[in-house]
């Protein structure tokens, strides 16, 4: 988990460094109604900035309804070079899903 600031940063470098980004990665990013995927690729629009931290673009951070100080959930998948992030009312709506609340 991670504070989105008023800047539109995810500062978390756990989950950067899991995927061995460093300054100057490349990202592309996927846009999806309850989360976002960043992949490293050559022709990404957005670089890891120089101390490790994710920006996120107002267009994308308004589409997700995302506000400073809120917490997102980073799942990394290193094999892939992925990252996600989850906004808290995406978690809100899995957990409230038919299915989400059966004792497994």
């Amino acid at each position: 988990m991670s504070v989105l600031d008023r800047g539109g940063r995810i500062a978390d470098r756990a989950a950067i460094e899991a995927l061995g980004w460093t300054p100057g990665t490349r990202l592309h990013l996927d846009a999806a109604r309850t989360h976002l995927t960043l992949r490293a690729t050559i022709d990404g629009v957005l670089v890891v900035k120089d101390h490790r931290y994710l920006w996120l673009p107002a267009a994308v951070r308004h589409r997700l309804d995302l506000r400073p100080g809120d917490r997102v959930l980073l799942a990394a998948q290193p094999k892939r070079q992925t990252l996600v992030v989850c906004p808290p009312a995406a978690l809100d709506e899995l957990l409230a899903s038919p299915g989400g609340d059966r004792d497994e």
